[in-house]
Protein backbone atom coordinates (compact mmCIF):
# COMPACT_ATOMS: atom_id res chain seq x y z
CA UNK A 1 0.00 0.00 0.00
CA UNK A 2 1.17 3.33 -0.68
CA UNK A 3 1.90 5.60 2.12
CA UNK A 4 -0.57 8.18 0.47
CA UNK A 5 -3.50 5.32 1.11
CA UNK A 6 -2.36 5.10 4.74
CA UNK A 7 -5.80 5.47 7.18
CA UNK A 8 -4.83 6.88 10.74
CA UNK A 9 -5.31 3.42 12.54
CA UNK A 10 -2.09 2.47 10.38
CA UNK A 11 0.38 4.78 11.65
CA UNK A 12 1.36 1.81 14.26
CA UNK A 13 4.95 1.55 12.79
CA UNK A 14 5.25 5.36 12.99
CA UNK A 15 4.29 6.03 16.40
CA UNK A 16 6.67 3.15 17.61
CA UNK A 17 9.68 5.24 15.79
CA UNK A 18 7.67 8.20 17.55
CA UNK A 19 7.84 6.96 20.87
CA UNK A 20 3.93 7.83 21.12
CA UNK A 21 0.45 6.71 20.73
CA UNK A 22 -1.71 8.69 19.66
CA UNK A 23 -5.31 8.98 21.24
CA UNK A 24 -6.68 10.27 18.32
CA UNK A 25 -4.95 8.66 15.59
CA UNK A 26 -6.06 11.84 12.92
CA UNK A 27 -4.24 13.98 14.63
CA UNK A 28 -0.99 12.42 13.43
CA UNK A 29 -2.84 11.86 9.74
CA UNK A 30 -3.39 15.34 9.57
CA UNK A 31 0.29 16.27 10.59
CA UNK A 32 1.41 14.26 8.03
CA UNK A 33 -1.13 15.77 5.39
CA UNK A 34 0.96 18.08 2.79
CA UNK A 35 -1.05 20.76 1.39
CA UNK A 36 -1.12 19.33 -2.11
CA UNK A 37 -2.91 16.58 -1.37
CA UNK A 38 -5.38 18.19 0.86
CA UNK A 39 -6.36 20.43 -2.53
CA UNK A 40 -6.54 17.16 -4.79
CA UNK A 41 -9.29 15.10 -2.46
CA UNK A 42 -12.53 15.70 -3.80
CA UNK A 43 -14.40 14.89 -0.60
CA UNK A 44 -13.13 16.59 3.12
CA UNK A 45 -10.43 14.02 4.85
CA UNK A 46 -7.55 15.29 7.39
CA UNK A 47 -6.76 18.48 7.26
CA UNK A 48 -3.60 19.51 5.68
CA UNK A 49 -0.41 20.55 8.73
CA UNK A 50 -0.47 23.94 8.11
CA UNK A 51 -1.69 25.13 11.02
CA UNK A 52 -0.31 22.31 12.94
CA UNK A 53 2.98 23.59 11.40
CA UNK A 54 2.55 26.88 13.26
CA UNK A 55 1.41 25.44 16.38
CA UNK A 56 4.53 22.76 16.64
CA UNK A 57 7.01 25.79 16.06
CA UNK A 58 6.02 27.56 18.84
CA UNK A 59 6.01 24.60 20.64
CA UNK A 60 9.45 23.06 19.85
CA UNK A 61 10.89 26.60 20.57
CA UNK A 62 9.49 26.76 23.76
CA UNK A 63 10.31 22.79 25.20
CA UNK A 64 14.17 23.47 23.49
CA UNK A 65 14.12 27.03 26.08
CA UNK A 66 12.76 25.07 28.67
CA UNK A 67 15.06 22.11 28.72
CA UNK A 68 18.13 24.20 28.22
CA UNK A 69 17.17 26.87 30.84
CA UNK A 70 16.53 23.58 33.29
CA UNK A 71 20.33 21.55 31.79
CA UNK A 72 22.43 24.84 31.73
CA UNK A 73 22.25 26.91 34.64
CA UNK A 74 25.61 28.58 33.94
CA UNK A 75 25.03 30.29 30.12
CA UNK A 76 23.43 33.23 29.29
CA UNK A 77 20.82 34.39 27.17
CA UNK A 78 22.93 34.91 24.17
CA UNK A 79 24.52 31.49 24.44
CA UNK A 80 20.84 29.96 24.95
CA UNK A 81 19.88 31.45 22.33
CA UNK A 82 22.35 30.35 19.92
CA UNK A 83 21.61 27.08 20.99
CA UNK A 84 18.28 27.13 20.84
CA UNK A 85 18.73 28.09 17.32
CA UNK A 86 21.06 25.20 16.61
CA UNK A 87 18.61 22.77 17.91
CA UNK A 88 15.60 24.27 16.09
CA UNK A 89 16.80 24.99 12.74
CA UNK A 90 15.67 23.62 9.38
CA UNK A 91 18.57 21.73 9.32
CA UNK A 92 18.10 19.93 12.43
CA UNK A 93 14.70 19.45 11.57
CA UNK A 94 15.93 17.43 8.71
CA UNK A 95 17.75 15.53 10.15
CA UNK A 96 15.44 14.31 12.88
CA UNK A 97 12.94 13.68 10.47
CA UNK A 98 14.87 11.12 8.06
CA UNK A 99 16.40 9.54 11.02
CA UNK A 100 12.77 8.84 11.88
CA UNK A 101 11.76 8.05 8.42
CA UNK A 102 9.25 10.71 8.10
CA UNK A 103 9.46 11.00 4.07
CA UNK A 104 7.64 7.59 3.77
CA UNK A 105 4.60 8.52 5.78
CA UNK A 106 3.51 12.02 4.04
CA UNK A 107 0.40 12.43 2.19
CA UNK A 108 1.63 14.29 -0.64
CA UNK A 109 0.02 15.55 -4.08
CA UNK A 110 0.66 14.30 -7.34
CA UNK A 111 3.15 16.83 -8.39
CA UNK A 112 4.60 17.30 -4.98
CA UNK A 113 5.06 13.67 -5.22
CA UNK A 114 6.84 13.54 -8.94
CA UNK A 115 8.78 16.51 -7.46
CA UNK A 116 10.68 14.73 -4.50
CA UNK A 117 8.26 15.81 -2.04
CA UNK A 118 9.25 13.20 0.55
CA UNK A 119 13.19 14.18 0.15
CA UNK A 120 12.75 17.83 0.56
CA UNK A 121 13.95 19.66 3.75
CA UNK A 122 11.54 21.83 3.81
CA UNK A 123 8.63 19.62 3.46
CA UNK A 124 10.80 17.20 6.03
CA UNK A 125 11.00 20.16 8.54
CA UNK A 126 7.44 21.54 8.12
CA UNK A 127 6.26 17.69 8.48
CA UNK A 128 7.90 17.37 11.58
CA UNK A 129 6.99 20.64 13.41
CA UNK A 130 3.46 19.54 12.36
CA UNK A 131 3.71 16.27 14.39
CA UNK A 132 5.05 17.95 17.39
CA UNK A 133 2.03 20.48 17.26
CA UNK A 134 0.11 16.75 16.80
CA UNK A 135 1.73 15.16 19.98
CA UNK A 136 1.06 18.86 22.01
CA UNK A 137 -2.53 18.37 21.17
CA UNK A 138 -3.11 15.01 21.94
CA UNK A 139 -0.51 14.59 24.97
CA UNK A 140 0.34 17.73 26.34
CA UNK A 141 3.36 18.75 27.04
CA UNK A 142 4.96 15.97 28.98
CA UNK A 143 3.92 14.15 25.84
CA UNK A 144 6.39 16.37 23.55
CA UNK A 145 8.74 16.78 26.17
CA UNK A 146 9.55 13.01 26.09
CA UNK A 147 9.76 13.03 22.11
CA UNK A 148 11.93 16.28 22.05
CA UNK A 149 14.56 14.20 24.63
CA UNK A 150 14.46 11.28 22.66
CA UNK A 151 13.79 12.06 19.21
CA UNK A 152 16.66 15.42 19.30
CA UNK A 153 19.22 13.33 21.58
CA UNK A 154 21.90 13.77 18.87
CA UNK A 155 20.86 17.25 18.57
CA UNK A 156 21.19 17.72 21.80
CA UNK A 157 24.45 16.25 22.31
CA UNK A 158 26.34 18.01 19.14
CA UNK A 159 24.37 21.44 20.72
CA UNK A 160 25.60 21.22 24.19
CA UNK A 161 29.13 20.50 23.67
CA UNK A 162 29.16 23.00 20.78
CA UNK A 163 27.92 25.61 23.19
CA UNK A 164 28.87 28.68 22.22
CA UNK A 165 31.34 28.14 19.53
CA UNK A 166 30.25 28.02 16.15
CA UNK A 167 28.96 24.69 14.44
CA UNK A 168 30.93 23.58 11.94
CA UNK A 169 29.25 20.46 11.04
CA UNK A 170 26.06 21.57 10.83
CA UNK A 171 27.39 24.27 8.39
CA UNK A 172 29.37 22.14 5.92
CA UNK A 173 26.22 19.89 5.87
CA UNK A 174 24.18 22.53 5.05
CA UNK A 175 26.57 23.83 2.17
CA UNK A 176 26.93 20.31 0.67
CA UNK A 177 22.80 20.22 0.80
CA UNK A 178 22.77 23.88 -1.08
CA UNK A 179 25.23 23.07 -3.43
CA UNK A 180 25.28 19.54 -4.50
CA UNK A 181 22.09 17.88 -2.52
CA UNK A 182 24.74 15.57 -0.15
CA UNK A 183 25.70 15.04 2.91
CA UNK A 184 28.93 14.88 4.10
CA UNK A 185 30.79 11.76 5.13
CA UNK A 186 33.10 11.21 8.11
CA UNK A 187 35.76 7.82 8.34
CA UNK A 188 38.10 7.54 10.98
CA UNK A 189 41.08 7.23 9.37
CA UNK A 190 43.37 6.47 13.00
CA UNK A 191 42.54 5.87 16.80
CA UNK A 192 45.23 5.76 19.34
CA UNK A 193 46.03 5.51 22.95
CA UNK A 194 45.02 3.90 26.03
CA UNK A 195 41.55 3.59 26.68
CA UNK A 196 41.20 6.57 29.11
CA UNK A 197 43.60 9.07 27.03
CA UNK A 198 41.95 7.97 23.30
CA UNK A 199 43.06 9.85 20.15
CA UNK A 200 41.19 10.40 17.04
CA UNK A 201 42.01 11.42 13.35
CA UNK A 202 38.81 12.03 11.22
CA UNK A 203 38.50 12.95 7.60
CA UNK A 204 35.12 14.27 5.66
CA UNK A 205 34.40 13.50 2.01
CA UNK A 206 32.01 14.21 -0.66
CA UNK A 207 31.48 11.03 -1.94
CA UNK A 208 35.40 9.94 -2.67
CA UNK A 209 36.78 13.17 -2.51
CA UNK A 210 38.40 13.81 0.93
CA UNK A 211 37.41 17.93 1.72
CA UNK A 212 39.34 17.76 5.30
CA UNK A 213 40.70 16.66 8.41
CA UNK A 214 40.82 17.09 11.83
CA UNK A 215 41.70 15.45 15.17
CA UNK A 216 40.89 15.56 18.64
CA UNK A 217 40.23 13.28 21.90
CA UNK A 218 37.11 12.38 20.57
CA UNK A 219 35.58 11.03 17.26
CA UNK A 220 32.93 14.29 18.02
CA UNK A 221 35.59 16.62 18.70
CA UNK A 222 38.04 15.35 15.45
CA UNK A 223 34.84 15.63 12.88
CA UNK A 224 34.26 19.14 14.16
CA UNK A 225 37.69 20.38 13.06
CA UNK A 226 37.81 17.98 10.04
CA UNK A 227 34.05 20.04 8.83
CA UNK A 228 35.97 23.35 10.29
CA UNK A 229 38.58 22.89 7.62
CA UNK A 230 36.51 21.46 4.79
CA UNK A 231 34.93 25.16 5.09
CA UNK A 232 37.92 26.57 4.81
CA UNK A 233 38.93 24.80 1.83
CA UNK A 234 35.64 25.27 0.16
CA UNK A 235 35.77 29.46 1.08
CA UNK A 236 39.42 30.30 1.54
CA UNK A 237 38.61 33.89 2.71
CA UNK A 238 36.99 32.36 5.21
CA UNK A 239 33.70 33.21 5.44
CA UNK A 240 31.18 30.29 6.40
Amino acid sequence: MEPNDKTPAEYGNLEQRLGYVFRQPERLAAALTHGSHAAEQPEPGPVENQRLEFLGDAVLGAVAAEWLVAQRMDWREGTLTKVRSRLTNETALERVARRLDLGSWLRLGRGEERGGGREKRAVLADALEAVIGAIWLDGGPEAVRSFFINAFAEEIEQALEAGDEDNPKGALQERMQREWKENPRYEVMEESGPAHLRHFRVAVFRGDDRLGEGTGVSKREAEMHAAREALGSMDPQGGE
